[in-house]
């Protein structure tokens, strides 16, 4: 008996940590600015890619404020999913990025700033028409990368 409670024990703080550490390391993706200013005007639901997550299953949305784009979790994975904030004349760059076996992405780049983070989406062409209407510099050829530190090391658009 005492040996199934300290079994049980032990895989509760396996699990604890597991999920302390998966908070910490999405959360570094994270970039907030104070949106939102102004109405929600569209919203795609999608997953996430950074450094540190890649999501599946719809877990993200990227919703389109007047002034600024703002990518978080939905109502039951906010701890999962980083707030990313841009506003529209931050965004360097708006482009298409694969990984091996998985779907196109949308991946945003903030002038002088290394990274960024992609939006995995079935959407990715109407995500792309809807920040070019925001005068978003836009790249619709799909680059293919091995990984996403890869996207994190071709370094800061100016």
């Amino acid at each position: 008996m005492l040996v199934v409670v300290l079994l049980v024990v032990v895989l509760a703080l396996a699990v604890i940590a597991g999920i302390t550490v998966w908070i910490r390391r999405t959360a570094s993706c994270g970039r907030r600015t104070g949106l939102p200013s102004g109405d929600l005007r569209r919203s795609f639901s999608g997953d996430v890619l950074c450094r540190s997550a890649i999501t599946s299953g719809g877990f993200a949305r990227l919703e389109f404020f007047d002034d600024g784009a703002r990518l978080r979790g939905i109502a039951v994975s906010r701890w999962l999913v980083p707030t990313w904030e841009a506003r529209y004349d931050e965004l360097a760059v708006a482009e298409l990025v694969r990984l091996p076996f998985s779907r196109i992405a949308v991946w945003l780049r903030v002038r002088g700033e290394s990274g960024g983070i992609g939006f995995l989406t079935n959407f990715s062409q109407d995500i792309l028409r809807e920040l070019a209407v925001r005068d978003v510099p836009v790249n619709r050829v799909i680059a293919e990368v091995r990984t996403t530190a890869d996207l994190y090391a071709r370094g800061p658009h100016s």
